[in-house]
């Protein structure tokens, strides 16, 4: 579940649970670059037909995306920003929540977690 360039330097797995429509969704600690309160859109696009809401963080466009995959007609209470990397490239984009949880801290030797 970790990367494997970190897995050697962690004896625990930090995870970072949040609410979105009644549901818990669960997003590792170290990929949360940010957590907003009462986040603003600054434009909507359409992608994959779904209207994605973009938040504007200094320099960046983040896309605040359902997991549900459901439009949404009102902005969440939170975003929970996470970043993702493919190489040298580096991006950011957000899943809404309507809370946000106190992170999970979990052993690394726990059965459920192997690969």
């Amino acid at each position: 579940m970790l990367p494997m360039c970190i897995e050697r330097y962690a004896n625990r797995l930090v995870l970072q649970p949040f609410l979105w429509q009644g549901r818990e969704w669960r997003v590792p600690y170290y990929q949360v670059y940010a957590r907003l309160s009462s986040p603003v859109a600054d434009d909507t696009v359409d992608y994959r037909s779904q209207k994605v809401a973009i938040l504007k963080l200094g320099k960046y466009d983040v896309p605040l995306f359902d997991p549900c995959h459901q439009d949404m007609d009102v902005l969440p209470s939170h975003a929970v920003v996470l970043s993702h990397c493919e190489g040298n490239r580096f991006g950011l984009f957000a899943y809404p929540a309507d809370s946000i949880l106190q992170p999970l801290f979990l052993p690394l030797d726990v059965h459920s977690l192997r690969r």
